[in-house]
């Protein structure tokens, strides 16, 4: 039963990330949009720097999301009347959907653009750290208390 309540926990937060990924994923790029330029003014330097820092934003914030998702589910894993097995997998769908997600809606929104945008082509990067990122915070904890100890649930 416990196991069941921590999967439909994980599946809420999973769903709140969904909507909130998108706003916190554009303010984390930002500053590489910012210091990319204006589209159309901008070299491909300006461009291939401001992917890159909006990439790192991006991908730092995701990740201390994935942090919290993980040393959560490692906390209830470890629990007895928790069958622990049975969350990786959807610990893993709750932080990697909204990402996914995120990607495809900000490409569709992408092509009605006639320049490509910093922060879209940062999200293709931030996706795949995150994708690693999941694996190493789980068999590799220790990451996560190097960068992400502040926030709750890391130990």
């Amino acid at each position: 039963m416990k196991t069941l309540f921590c999967v439909i926990l994980l599946i809420v937060f999973g769903i709140i990330a969904n909507f909130l990924s998108i706003i916190i994923l554009n303010v984390a790029g930002l500053p590489g949009a910012l210091l990319a330029g204006f589209p159309g003014k901008r070299s491909r330097g300006q461009f291939i720097f401001g992917s890159v820092v909006s990439a790192l934003g991006q991908s730092y914030v995701y990740l201390a999301f994935i942090a919290v998702i993980v040393g959560w589910t490692t906390l209830a894993a470890n629990r007895e009347d928790v069958i622990g097995l049975l969350l990786y997998p959807f610990a893993f769908l709750t932080t990697f959907v909204p990402i996914w997600f995120a990607l495809i809606r900000a490409r569709v929104e992408a092509r009605e653009q006639k320049d490509a945008s910093v922060q879209v082509e940062a999200l293709h990067i931030t996706v795949i750290v995150a994708f690693v990122g999941f694996f190493v915070f789980v068999f590799a904890p220790s990451v996560m208390r190097f960068a992400w100890g502040w926030l709750p649930y890391v130990r």
